[in-house]
């Protein structure tokens, strides 16, 4: 029976030719989803698989319902997918190389009732049980580049969640309402990366925070079905694409102008002289979609209520905060 207190949630795994990785996975999550105290329902959504991904499913996973794309569409679009075919208000993202402890729902479930929370990121390890740096972001300026702060897991001196930039789409747990009134997901970032970056940013400027919550953990295997599906260098190019126009989509203008443009400059001769062809197909393509980064970088200032350095103080502040109280 369902104890009282426990919303209903949704968990949506998608899916691109992983039958292996559902195969050793889902056993994990359906096991989760059996030990949370409220009612829970899984929901793939397979990609346009060939490798017979859905069928498995129908046959050896008969509790876990089944959303089909005929042809591949993208990360994105199976997210939005299965946020459409999920009834609770509180959804679980999973990919398909995500391994949850049986314990990691409720943790975060519980932060997802206050009305400032946007999502909430588990403690993501390894497969060897090292703490995964994806658990916990924040950014500073660096060398003219926006770059991640480094941290390791002695950083996490108490057991109190901590604020976060965003949460891994890889393993996150987010209100649907909220999901939706931020448009999901853009497609500027299609096929893939860093559309979790900068939903994690729009809700952010909102007022709508992320947290860490380390009683939750999960293991991320390191290499998932990207890689596998994906040719090399296009994963690369794509990176350096998204990572482009995330910071022109998001970065105040006077940091752009001051820091970042010169330090695009500096590191575009760099790798021309290093005759890295890759990188520099990732900033052309960047340049072609720059005024659609630009038009949604206008949209985002009509709900702004924090900026981007307040919001940057307060997760840097907040994590180096021990306290237990």
């Amino acid at each position: 029976m369902d104890k009282p207190g426990f919303p209903p949630v949704g968990v949506i795994i998608p899916n691109f030719n992983g039958v292996h990785l559902l195969r050793r996975n889902l056993p994990f999550v359906i096991t989760a989803a059996a030990a949370y105290p409220g009612a829970c329902s899984i929901i793939v959504v397979d990609d346009g698989s060939g490798d017979g991904s859905a069928e498995m499913l129908r046959a050896e996973f008969p509790s876990v319902r089944v959303v089909s794309h005929e042809t591949n569409r993208g990360f994105a679009e199976a997210i939005h997918s299965g946020v459409e075919a999920a009834e609770a208000e509180f959804l679980i993202f999973l990919n398909s190389d995500v391994r949850p402890h049986e314990d990691f729902m409720a943790p975060l479930i519980r932060h997802l009732e206050k009305t400032d929370v946007f999502s909430v990121s588990p403690l993501v390890l390894d497969e060897d049980g090292r703490v995964n740096p994806v658990s916990w972001r924040c950014y500073r300026m660096k060398r003219g580049r926006l770059r991640a702060l480094r941290w390791n897991s002695d950083d996490l001196k108490s057991t109190v969640p901590k604020e976060s930039l965003f949460a891994s789409g890889g393993s996150v747990a987010l209100r649907k309402s909220m999901f939706m009134a931020l448009g999901g997901y853009l497609p500027l970032y299609k096929p893939f990366y860093s559309e979790d970056f900068d939903l994690g940013l729009r809700a952010w400027k909102r007022g709508w925070r992320t947290l860490l919550e380390p009683a939750s953990r999960v293991v991320h295997e390191r290499k998932g079905s990207i890689s596998e599906n994906v040719a090399a260098d296009r994963v690369r190019k794509t990176r350096v694409r998204n990572r482009f126009l995330l910071e022109w989509t998001h970065m105040p203008g006077k940091d752009l102008m001051l820091f970042l443009v010169p330090g695009y400059l500096s590191q575009f001769i760099r790798r021309l002289l290093r005759l890295d062809v890759v990188y520099v197909k990732g900033f052309f393509a960047a340049l072609r979609r720059l005024p659609e980064a630009l038009r949604i970088r206008a949209e985002i200032r009509k709900h702004q209520v924090l900026d981007f350095w307040r919001i940057i103080d307060s997760i840097e502040t907040n994590f180096k905060s021990n306290t237990d109280g």
